[in-house]
């Protein structure tokens, strides 16, 4: 390397001629047997693109181009990448690793892959990336990633370029064993298709007939088309020619597993074009799509795949007609495949409107375009964000909220969830456009890290999708403790709801639910520990004793006692600080004190100060249980002296708290709590803008700091829930319903 080069790597520039394309997929193929027509959307599993691209600037680049462009290189060879699409410089943000937690045999070799993505969330390809070892005497990692291990013990595995940094990956060496046979394997593999020079790094699992991983198995590893596609014997295949070929992955016992992968020689796209019959009419508006006009110059579309907008379900074929049921604007895309399995995307705007004119934009609060019984929602823009509710609805718009698209690809690290009892999300929070979870029923913990086009599975209760009461059936009486015959419907279910969640940061964060439990995360949600329950870390108001054999509320999980009280909110302050809110419903045994209260800890739920109901002593007024609970912030981000706590008895009578010493002292704010509808979900901007909604469709709005309050009308007698506002002109309500939004405030 010459002395320009070594410069210029130095500076994060890559010399022009260096384009060494080293990629690692992850394909997490759960199935033995996978479609062998190479298709995105036709391979039913789990996949990231797994990429290395050196970080450089612009402006670097612009200093050193000529002297970084010369030199000899010794790089593998460029992939054929067509001129009238040339390579451009990306930004690395993010580094993940996969998979994030391994065990190895001492002396046994366990290969790493890394997703390399821009500001974008894009993946990108390019310079090698570095790997680093927590504990250099447990493990050794080669420069590709691959981790030899030396003894036993526990240590983490990070991938690094720069100062970016990636989440460590779990490394466990244990020492030889007798283990079950194989009884299946989860493979690793490309998610779309590679160009001629393209190198890939397989991955296999091995799992026994509980899902659980077995280390230490060696594979042997095949391709049906050598001169398309090589591998050698640790997994590593380099795309040699345009075609197919099938890798396959067998372990000792002949258990195998395969992935189709295509090669092409070069990435130029299909055109899609879209025609219709109207983009706008009163609804019901029937629409054809037509199309007409989609081209591919290398090969045939095969597919013409159609997405409505609407939250309906797609389509395939080259014409298509729909109809639009409900008003609103809806962005309809069209998606054409090829034969190399290379995509076109065009979308268009359908705009359904009433049958008279709609109220003029920012009158109000308005109905939104998603249908759902709803709970938590979530912006991080004006634009975009999700609303969550029962039985898996995650919706997601680009748009503010005029039109909505259900995400619905759940990636489960066990059973899937049956269709009698799927999962419930109740709140749902993002750190970034890409980075978010989504909580629920039965003690569930979902994570995207793509915006929602996939929910991975972190924290999942399963006990209620067996025969949990032992009498040889799987129906509603093991998941369900209140059933209605006539509708067919469960309206309590048993065991723990997680109802809120929040972070501090990418990696803190905290989730409460029924029964008083509370996980924490240090680690992005790999891993979540649960809070201890005990009356040495929650002290008890109020002396109670479980009455032996009282089954009140029907939930064996866990008995309802003193230190336990339902929590339904809180308020992630830092890593270690945060507020949490709720309490006992009345006809509970053990609600003596724990009617209504409210949870603070400062070093990460060791010890806890706890205040409850005034009835009993306790330092809080009013009635009924908290339902949400916020804090204003200082300059620093630390929690400023103002919060508010809101609850109340439902349809019975509403209660709003305030402190202005920072938790200290609370009183009752009696302007605010002489409703007959309880509130459920609060927004507070600012010490001045608060706004609190509820039962009955109650929404309450401060522009004073509650000195006077003024009722804004939702147009709904429904239940309300969770309050965001982005602004102070710009929130949204997630209802019993619908997404309720608002871009004048309310007003």
């Amino acid at each position: 390397m010459s002395g320009w080069h070594r410069l210029c790597y130095s500076l994060g520039v890559v010399p022009k001629e260096v384009n060494n394309h080293s990629i690692g997929i992850d394909l997490s193929v759960r199935k033995k047997h996978v479609n062998p027509v190479f298709s995105r959307r036709l391979i039913s599993c789990r996949f990231k693109l797994i990429t290395s691209f050196r970080v450089f600037a612009p402006f670097f680049l612009s200093l050193f181009l000529i002297a970084c462009g010369s030199g000899a290189s010794t790089s593998a060879p460029n992939p054929k990448i067509p001129p009238s699409q040339p390579k451009q410089p990306s930004v690395v943000s993010e580094i993940q690793i996969a998979p994030s937690e391994a065990t190895l045999l001492v002396g046994g070799n366990q290969p790493f892959a890394a997703t390399v993505l821009d500001e974008a969330g894009q993946a990108v390809m390019g310079v090698e990336i570095s790997w680093k070892i927590a504990d250099p005497t447990v493990g050794r990692v080669s420069s590709d990633g691959s981790v030899e291990g030396l003894k036993e013990g526990t240590t983490t595995l990070t991938a690094f370029i720069g100062e970016v940094t990636s989440n460590p990956a779990t490394l466990n060496v244990v020492l030889p064993s007798p283990f079950p046979p194989v009884a299946s394997i989860d493979l690793t593999g490309p998610s779309q298709p590679l160009f001629v020079g393209n190198q890939v790094q397989f991955v296999a699992t091995a799992e026994d007939a509980d899902g659980k991983r077995i280390p230490g198995v060696t594979f042997t590893w095949t391709s049906s088309a050598p001169e398309v596609i090589s591998i050698n014997p640790r997994g590593s295949a380099t795309a040699l020619a345009a075609g197919s070929a099938t890798v396959t992955a067998t372990a000792e016992n002949g258990i195998n597993n395969s992935t189709v992968v295509m090669v092409s020689a070069d990435n130029i796209a299909p055109t899609a074009r879209i025609t219709t019959t109207a983009t706008s009419g009163i609804a019901p508006l029937t629409v054809t799509f037509d199309a007409a006009g989609s081209s591919d110059p290398d090969g045939s579309i095969l597919s013409y795949t159609w997405t409505f907008g609407d939250g309906s379900p797609s389509a395939q074929g080259a014409v298509i007609n729909h109809t639009y049921e409900s008003t609103g604007e809806f962005t309809a895309t069209l998606e054409v495949a090829d034969d190399r399995g290379a995509l076109g995307r065009t979308s268009v705007t359908i705009t359904a409107n009433s049958p008279s004119p709609p109220p003029p934009p920012g009158a109000g609060w308005r109905r939104s375009g998603v249908n759902g019984d709803l709970f938590g929602v979530h912006f991080v823009s004006v634009s975009e964000g999700w609303a969550v509710g029962i039985d898996e609805v995650i919706a997601h718009t680009t748009d503010g909220g005029a039109t909505w698209v259900l995400q619905k690809n759940l990636v489960f690290n066990g059973s899937p969830s049956p269709s009698a009892a799927r999962i419930d999300f109740y709140d749902v929070f993002f750190t970034n456009a890409r980075t978010g979870w989504a909580v629920g029923w039965p003690e569930a913990i979902f994570k995207t890290t793509d915006g929602g086009a996939t929910w991975v599975e972190q924290h999942l209760h399963r006990v209620y999708w067996g025969d949990r009461n032992g009498d040889g059936t799987w129906d509603q009486q093991d998941w369900c403790t209140t059933w209605n015959s006539a509708d067919q419907y469960c309206s309590k279910k048993v065991g723990v709801y997680l109802r809120k969640v929040g972070f501090a940061d990418s990696r803190h964060g905290w989730t409460v639910g029924r029964f008083g439990y509370i996980f924490k995360t240090n680690d992005g949600g790999a891993t979540w520990q649960a809070i201890p329950q005990n009356s040495t870390v929650r002290p008890l108001p109020a002396p109670c004793f479980y009455p032996a054999g009282h089954s009140q509320a029907g939930q064996p999980r866990p008995e309802v006692v003193s230190f336990n009280p339902h929590l339904f909110t809180l308020d992630v302050i830092s890593p270690n600080e945060v507020w949490i809110g709720g309490g006992s419903e009345g006809d509970e045994p053990c609600d003596t004190g724990w009617l209504r209260m409210i949870g603070h800890t400062t070093d990460g739920g060791q010890t806890w100060r706890f205040l409850y109901e005034a009835e009993n002593g306790g330092q809080l007024e009013g009635n009924g249980r908290l339902f949400d609970i916020k804090f204003s912030r200082n300059a620093d981000g630390s929690a400023g002296p103002i919060g508010w706590a809101v609850g109340g008895n439902g349809t019975a009578r509403s209660n709003a708290l305030q402190t202005a010493d920072g938790g200290q002292t609370w009183r009752q704010v009696r302007s605010a709590s002489n409703f007959s509808n309880a509130y459920y979900g609060l927004a507070f901007l600012s010490p001045s803008d608060i706004w609190m909604a509820g039962w009955g469709g109650l929404i309450l709005h401060s522009g004073d700091g509650g000195a006077s309050w003024r009722q804004q009308t939702s147009g709904t007698s429904s239940q309300l829930r969770r309050v965001f506002f982005f602004d102070q002109n710009n929130g949204w309500i997630a209802g019993q319903g619908q997404v309720f939004r608002t871009v004048s405030g309310g007003n």
